[in-house]
Parts: C-alpha cells; structure tokens; sequence
C-alpha cells in the first residue's frame, strides 16, 4: 500500500520491534493521541510496558502478522534486523514507514556502501568477502589496518574486528568463515558526528543539529551538541543525508553516522532506518524531538524544523550503573525497563543541559 493519509487522533500505530526505541516511540504516539501494538516476540520487552496492544509471535509468523497488521492504521519499526519478509506480509495490509527499498538497504553493510558508491557519496574504501579465501585476499586490495565487519546483524561493536596487519589477517578469517563480511579501510579520523534527519510522505525534510559521539569498544557512550565542528561541515553533513533520505523516498526519521577526517572531510560511516541512539539529546534540546518527529512524519502529520533551543549532553547507562540513577537529580533520566543489566548493556539514558 502506498496511499498518503493523515491520520486521526485515536489511530493505531504498529510497531515491529519492543526495544527502548519502541517503547519511546510508543510514549510519544501516546502523547499525540494515537494508540500503538508493540509486535515483539519477547514477552518481555520493555515497549510492552507502555502500549495499548502488543503481540508476542516470531517476525516470520505470516498468520499473526497478517492479524497485527489488520489492526493497526500504519506500521512502522524500531530496528533494522527485521526481516525484509516481515514487511512484505504487513505491505498486504496497511502503509509501512520506512519503505523496503530503506530497510533492505541499511541492514546489509556492503549494500549500504555500494548505494553510498552510487550516489557518489564519500566513505571509507571497502572490499567485500564471503569466504575464509577471500578474506585472505583482502589484503591484496587494501592494506592494514583494517576492520572487519559482518555484512548483518552486528550492532554496538559486536560482529567487528579490527585487523592491524597483514600477520593478523589470517586469525581474522579464521572467526568469520563462510560469513559474508565487509572490511574497511581503518580510518584515522578527528571525530565523530551523526545527523539525524527526518523526511516525511510528502518530501518535506528536517533536520537536528549533528551531534558529537564518543565510542567506547563500539557502544555509544555519550553524544552532545553543538558538535565541535565548523558550520560549513555542519551544513555538507545535511546536504549528504537529505540527499540520502530523498534517493531512498524515505518516510520518518533516520540516523547517519559520519567521520570527520583530520583534513576536516565526511565520510559516512553508517545509515540508520529508524530513530538513532545520538539522537537521544533532542527529548532535552528541541521542542520536538526525534520521537515525535518520526510519529509525525508516518502519520502524515506536519514536522518540526528540529531547531535545537538547548546545549545538551546525553549519556548512555550501561549495566549495573542503572541502579545510581535513583539518586540522579541533575539530569533528565529515562530508564528503559529491561531485566537484564549486564555489561555493555544499554539500560537508560541521560540527558544534561550544558
């Protein structure tokens, strides 16, 4: 389905995906009087905390997709490990936000840099593998250092290695045979920043301030803006993603991840088909943050001009440090809900105004 509709207060949003991206997605449809239906199949996810429905099925179960998607008045996701079938089933039924063409694109690394190639967009050099082999051969195509991802599933530095020679080549290979991975030229860069821009059915486009990140072993650490970058930067970083969001048609909010290299050029990093981590600053620094926004964008409702009215920092809280944030009362904290707060793990977020 593909019909442009600007829906009424009361409709019901669906969304593939119960994370803490879901659950505040749902917190801010709610605030706009819409409903959601969570479809996760953890029973536990912390979006089903917050939400009028929710389903608990395998994103393959086509007899309850097809249930949910009858439900709801629009379908939207949270993140990009969805099956590109799931969408398939649920297109049958109602619009889904953002399109397949997005989704298929940004969950495979190597189709992501060879669309970036197309577009004429700059990233870090790349070669592809599917083979233990071919891995080997990398090298002969890029020198180290290197880094070696999967082309699917990987997220907050996991399915990543970083090859520092061509000695270390072959230990690398041997972790990832017959998977079908990407390695990259290693970049030396200044810093980090990520755009999050929004699009919506109409092809009008918003777009925040870049924010500045810090990693820590590939888990986001903290993001704060205004990045310290020149403004022209600022301006090309969303030239670039507008250009991305309007070749995709895309509908709602997405992250992009770029490098800032130390002769102060981009290079996009990554692409995000939904609201992004780095994001997290605009719940504190804009009137409307990328939650609303991307809840407006597929409802076919107006977007905010995402003008940020704060200085904000924003910090991820990993693990066991959750417990400190009842005797925070600096910062504007959101606790995601989720049983498990082991090591690395994102349990909350909280934003300072600086």
């Amino acid at each position: 389905m593909s019909e442009k509709k600007k829906l009424p207060v009361g409709s019901v949003i669906g969304i593939l995906g119960g994370g803490q991206l879901g659950k505040l997605l749902s917190i801010s449809a709610s605030q706009l009087g819409f409903k959601t239906h969570i479809f996760d199949p953890d029973p536990k996810a912390p979006a089903k905390q917050v939400t009028n429905l929710s389903s608990t099925f395998d994103y393959k179960d086509k007899l309850a997709l097809a249930k949910f998607a009858n439900s709801v008045d629009v379908i939207t996701f949270e993140f990009e490990n969805i099956p590109v079938e799931t969408i398939q089933i649920c297109e049958e039924f109602t619009n889904v936000f953002p399109n397949i063409k997005s989704l298929s694109t940004c969950q495979d690394r190597s189709t992501e840099k060879k669309f970036l190639h197309e577009m004429n967009i700059p990233s870090s050099p790349f070669v592809t593998a599917k083979s233990f082999h071919e891995i080997l051969q990398s090298v002969n195509t890029l020198d180290p250092p290197l880094i070696l991802k999967t082309c699917r599933f990987g997220y907050d530095g996991k399915g990543q290695k970083i090859i520092y020679s061509k000695e270390g080549i072959e230990s690398a290979a041997s972790e990832f045979t017959d998977t079908q991975v990407i390695l990259e030229k290693l970049i030396d860069f200044k810093l980090e920043i990520s755009t999050i821009i929004c699009r919506d059915m109409y092809g009008k486009i918003a777009v925040f301030d870049p924010a500045e990140n810090q990693h820590q072993n590939g888990i986001l650490i903290e993001s704060k803006v205004p990045a310290n970058i020149p403004f022209a930067l600022a301006s090309d970083a969303i030239l670039i993603a507008s250009k991305i969001v309007n070749a995709l048609e895309y509908v709602g909010v997405m992250g992009i991840e770029f490098f800032v290299t130390k002769d102060n050029e981009l290079l996009v990093n990554e692409l995000a088909p939904r609201v992004h981590n780095s994001g997290h600053w605009t719940q504190s620094g804009c009137l409307i943050n990328q939650f609303e926004q991307h809840i407006r964008a597929i409802s076919g409702w107006p977007i905010g001009n995402g003008k940020r009215h704060s200085n904000v920092l924003m910090q991820n809280v990993l693990g066991e440090s959750v417990k400190a944030l009842v005797n925070d009362s600096d910062s504007s904290v959101n606790i995601y809900g989720k049983d498990d707060p082991r090591e690395g793990r994102k349990m909350g977020h909280k934003n300072y105004i600086t």
